[in-house]
This record gives structure tokens, C-alpha cells and sequence, in this order.
């Protein structure tokens, strides 16, 4: 699906696939020779009503694989940004633990980062493209983490679980990175497309009436809802029904609020 048919509204994009498909359907049926239906027997639409049985059911397994396919992907794209986000907020809570000035730099390298995610490495992704601002952002956030050392031996575990959580916000936004390339191969989706011509086309061949005709276009309309499915679903992060950054932004709402300051002690 191209990338400008995600700038529409959801109903728009539904609406203008059920009416493709239904004008497929329609001039199909307007296009089959008359000479061939008046010549047909009631083999031959004995035949031609096998053979939509047959294109109907493969078709409904291709368009099935279709369908799971694509929401399979959108949760894994939903996943791995709930995972970075979270990522981000613990990672965020150590350095605010540590409380040393390289911990505090890293924290706000932090910060720039989950912004630049945020304001420019969505949009980017969204068009299939590379943010090296963003990229370089996440480097200087591990050179920052890099600098951190330890004051006391208490510290080492929570310096340990830091590093833990820097690399597991690198798996993360790995995993946001590759999802974002989820979509439906040009291949299965031309099989999907010619199957479904295929099963309109013995629908077409049946005489002109109103049973035949109403039956084609609920044939059709099903199709359309489907392919506006898959379609809506194919790229998680565009369209309406998308992968939002809300969850990396929850994130940075906490980051942005001042680390506590320690209590002190009151005199008796």
C-alpha cells in the first residue's frame, strides 16, 4: 500500500477500498460477453459455482495469513515501544539513585534522546527512513553512561543494574527499529490481489439478475473489508489506527520532573 494512502482518514481509506472492489465487481459482470452466458448450460454454472467454492476457500486462507500476519506485527511493534519506554523510565530512576554529576549528565543525555525519539525519529520512521540525529543523541547517551564510576562499593550493584538497563534499552529500540519495517511482502499481496479477482470472476460469469448481482456485490463489499484490514494494519506506525509515542512520552514526563532531594535530618 503506498505510503500517501496512510494520510487519509481510517473511513476514507475503508470507503474508497469497498468501492474499488465493488466497481471491480460490477465491471466484471458488465464486461462478460452476453453471447457466453446465453450459451452457457446449467453444467456450465454448475461449474462456474464449484470453481467460486473452491478460488472462495484458498482465497480465505491467503487473506487469514493476510490478516494475522499484519496484526501479529502490529503488536510486536506495540510491544517493543511499551518495552522502551519502560526501559527509558528505569534507567532514568537509576542515574536519579546514583545522583553523581556523570549520572546526572547521562540522565539528561537521556532526556535529550527520548526527545529526539520522539520528535524526530518517529517522523522519520513513519517515511522508512534513518535518524542520525537521534543516533547520535543515543551514542552520546551511552558515552555519558561510559564516564559513570563508582564512589562507594554500595554502588556497584546499582552501577551494574544501570549498564543492565542501558543495554536493554538497546534491545529494545533494536526491536521498535526492525518492527518498523513490518509490513506485508509486494508478492503476497499481488497473490492476495489476483486470488481476489479470481473469486469474483465465476460470480460474473452467472446470468444477470438480481439474486446474482446482489450476491456479487456482498462478495465484493466482504473483500474490501478485509483488504481495508490489512491495509490499515500493515504499517504500525501510520495510518490512524497506528503505534503512537505515547508511551515514550509518559516516560519522559517523569524524567522531566526534578530528582528528589535527600531529606535532611532535623536537630533534636
Amino acid at each position: 500500500m503506498p505510503l500517501i494512502a496512510y494520510s487519509l482518514p481510517n473511513w476514507v481509506l475503508g470507503a474508497g477500498l469497498v468501492c474499488a472492489w465493488v466497481l471491480i465487481a460490477l465491471a466484471m459482470q458488465q464486461l462478460f460477453p452476453q453471447r457466453w452466458r446465453d450459451r452457457a448450460s446449467d453444467t456450465d454454472r454448475n461449474v462456474a459455482l464449484a470453481a467460486l467454492g473452491v478460488i472462495a476457500t484458498i482465497n480465505s486462507l491467503l487473506l487469514a495469513f493476510s490478516a494475522v500476519s499484519v496484526w501479529d506485527s502490529f503488536a510486536t511493534a506495540e510491544h517493543a515501544v511499551q518495552r522502551e519506554a519502560t526501559a527509558v523510565a528505569q534507567l532514568g530512576r537509576s542515574l536519579t539513585v546514583l545522583d553523581t554529576s556523570q549520572a546526572r549528565l547521562a540522565r539528561e543525555r537521556l532526556r535529550a534522546y527520548g526527545r529526539s525519539v520522539v520528535t524526530r525519529e518517529w517522523p522519520e520512521m513513519q517515511q522508512e527512513r534513518q535518524s542520525p540525529a537521534t543516533l547520535a543523541a543515543f551514542d552520546a547517551l551511552f558515552g555519558a553512561l561510559g564516564d559513570l564510576k563508582q564512589s562507594t562499593p554500595a554502588e556497584t550493584p546499582l552501577l551494574t543494574q544501570t549498564w543492565q538497563q542501558a543495554n536493554d534499552l538497546l534491545d529494545y529500540r533494536r526491536a521498535r527499529l526492525q518492527a518498523a519495517k513490518g509490513k506485508v511482502p509486494g508478492t503476497l499481496w499481488a497473490v492476495v490481489l489476483v486470488g481476489s479477482a479470481l473469486t469474483l470472476l465465476p460470480m460474473a460469469v452467472l446470468p444477470i439478475s438480481t439474486s446474482s448481482r446482489g450476491a456479487l456485490l456482498v462478495l465484493a463489499v466482504t473483500l474490501g473489508l478485509v483488504f481495508h484490514f490489512v491495509a490499515a494494519m500493515d504499517r504500525p506506525f501510520l495510518g490512524t489506527e497506528c503505534v503512537t509515542a505515547e508511551a515514550i512520552e509518559d516516560a519522559l514526563a517523569g524524567l522531566q520532573r526534578p530528582p528528589p532531594r535527600p531529606a535532611t535530618a532535623v536537630p533534636p
